[in-house]
């Protein structure tokens, strides 16, 4: 059976552009390591090579960033 993928896949760098309030890369690591997710796949490299950068699930990288910037508002 093929495994079923998020409709929106962010890298990293694509999540902290795309968040808001925005965050760092860093800061996006960060959340991930503290959320426990899991990357869902790799974007494949470009045209000049390079390591190819892990996936994760848009909604998810959401969901965790609303958690954690209401708990910093709050404080």
């Amino acid at each position: 059976m093929a495994r079923h993928l998020p409709a929106e896949l962010w890298t990293i760098e694509d999540a902290a552009r795309e968040l808001h309030p925005v965050m760092t890369a860093e800061q996006v690591r960060a959340l991930i390591a503290l959320a426990g997710l899991q990357p869902v796949g790799k974007r494949p490299p470009g045209p000049h090579g390079g390591r190819p950068a892990k996936l994760y699930d848009g909604e998810q990288l959401r969901r965790a960033h609303a958690v954690v910037a209401a708990l910093l508002i709050v404080a």
